[in-house]
């Protein structure tokens, strides 16, 4: 049996944006790049879960990698909360330019 993480079961909405192919990284390194939204007690977040490798050249290399709360949302705005978090992990065409446009939210954004 597979338990749910309790931080996984409130998200509302989560993409992977990119990650270790297990087809070629069977045993690991396990690294990759998600937005998701969740709901909080008092409203609802967007998070970039950003687990690259150090020597990864996706992104910008000043960015580390850990959980970054990109914006928060009140209790009423629910839809809103989901719609930033899929306009901003759709914005571009290429998995790394995604990383790249995050990378740069998450510069001002809150680490964790």
């Amino acid at each position: 049996m597979h338990l749910v993480p309790e931080t996984k079961k409130n998200h509302l909405w989560r993409k992977v944006i990119w990650h270790t192919d297990p087809e070629e990284h069977p045993l690991g390194p396990h690294h990759s790049a998600e937005i998701y939204c969740c709901e909080e007690t008092n409203g609802y977040a967007v998070w970039y879960v950003r687990r690259l490798a150090k020597e990864d050249k996706r992104g910008n290399a000043d960015v580390e990698s850990a959980d970054y709360l990109l914006s928060y949302f009140a209790k009423t705005k629910r839809d809103d909360a989901i719609e930033y978090a899929v306009l901003i992990s759709n914005s571009h065409a290429s998995a790394d330019d995604i990383i790249k446009a995050l990378d740069k939210l998450a510069k001002s954004a809150q680490k964790v």
